[in-house]
């Protein structure tokens, strides 16, 4: 692979991965705009990456089955024009009694230019003869890993999608076609930790009336978090199987504040002594993520990306009752810098909220 389209795989999936931080799903309208902006790709390699990325097959089996429609409609119109030469032939015939040698060359001629016909529809259809064989195969192979099941081919369902809305916390999940029974498990504090998890809620949902998607409802939702696992249920010799758990998180609550401030020490010559960075929170107890303090000359940084680290802070606790402070590397302040925290990882924004001081509090004059 050229290094051009190698960089633009790596672009669009991260392209892809922040999409999906928003919504579950990639639309039409966003592969169209992919191809419009990663030349170096076909829309195959679009389509192929966005599976990778989601994990769903369903963009390869759309552009798949777009490709066959398209052959489909070409080999119709060959064939009629095959249909047309071999009319005109037996018109020629029946017209041409009394002019053999005319005749004979009117069918070689019209048995040449079927010929023809015939060989340039062989080269135009072999691409699709090898991809119809292709998907037989494929779709051989699945329903024979389908239905010879043990406990580590077990299919999973595609995709889980969760909304809380006037007090409703619902899912929604993919039927896969094999698939007709989920267990769902929930906890408010963490992940189930397997399908006989005796902390977490459950129940079974079974698909009814082939229904392509499943939805499991809480009419009334608590505040807090709601850690899902769902697992396919399978009945193979006489036994129940599960497969892994597809998981999914739902925030119900307001995220939790981080406050902090910037503590600065001077020499009697106006040069930085000492600094700290001191993190708060109105919380009983909160369990803070990583977070990085970056460092920008001359403004506030607005995103990560626009400064320099200038100290990272690794899992650590806090209270209400007690701040905790960190040492700030003077080495790596500047005169006129601003300096602002940031979560590591921004999914965090989910269940935290970083609350800033005033801008000149973050400043390094």
């Amino acid at each position: 692979m050229d290094g051009g389209k190698e960089q633009e795989l790596q672009e669009l999936s991260e392209e892809i991965e922040i999409i999906l931080s928003i919504k579950d799903d990639i639309s039409k309208d966003e592969v169209e705009n992919f191809k419009g902006k990663f030349l170096s790709l076909s829309e195959y390699d679009i389509r192929k990456k966005i599976s990778e990325v989601t994990k769903n097959n369903i963009y390869l089996e759309e552009f798949e089955k777009e490709n066959i429609n398209e052959k489909i409609e070409d080999n119709i119109e060959i064939n009629n024009i095959n249909d047309d030469e071999k009319i005109e032939k037996n018109t020629i015939k029946q017209q041409e009694n009394g002019t053999t040698d005319l005749l004979v060359n009117n069918e070689v001629n019209v048995d040449r230019k079927l010929k023809e016909i015939e060989f340039e529809s062989t080269n135009e259809n072999e691409e699709l003869k090898e991809k119809i064989k292709y998907e037989e195969i494929i779709d051989k192979s699945k329903e024979k890993s389908i239905e010879i099941v043990d406990e580590n081919n077990i299919p999973e369902i595609s995709f889980v999608k969760a909304e809380v809305k006037y007090g409703q916390l619902s899912l929604e999940w993919a039927w896969d076609e094999k698939i007709d029974k989920v267990l769902i498990c929930y906890r408010m504090d963490k992940f189930p930790v397997s399908p006989k998890d005796s902390a977490a809620f459950q129940v079974v949902i079974a698909r009814e009336n082939n229904m392509e998607k499943g939805n499991y409802i809480i009419n009334k939702v608590n505040e807090g978090n709601y850690y899902f696992s769902i697992y396919v249920m399978v009945n193979y010799n006489g036994k129940t199987l599960f497969s892994k758990a597809q998981r999914r998180l739902v925030v119900n609550k307001e995220p939790s504040e981080i406050f902090y401030e910037i503590k600065i020490k001077k020499n009697l010559f106006g040069k930085v002594k000492s600094a700290e960075l001191l993190l708060s929170t109105d919380e009983k107890k909160l369990d803070l993520p990583q977070l990085v303090l970056i460092g920008k000359f001359g403004n506030i940084p607005i995103q990560k990306s626009d400064g320099e680290p200038i100290i990272n802070i690794d899992y650590d606790s806090v209270t209400s009752e007690d701040l905790i402070s960190f040492d700030i590397p003077i080495e790596n302040l500047s005169k006129n810098m601003y300096v602002k925290l940031f979560f590591v990882d921004d999914s965090n924004s989910k269940l935290y909220r970083i609350v800033s001081p005033s801008k000149e509090n973050l400043h390094f004059k």
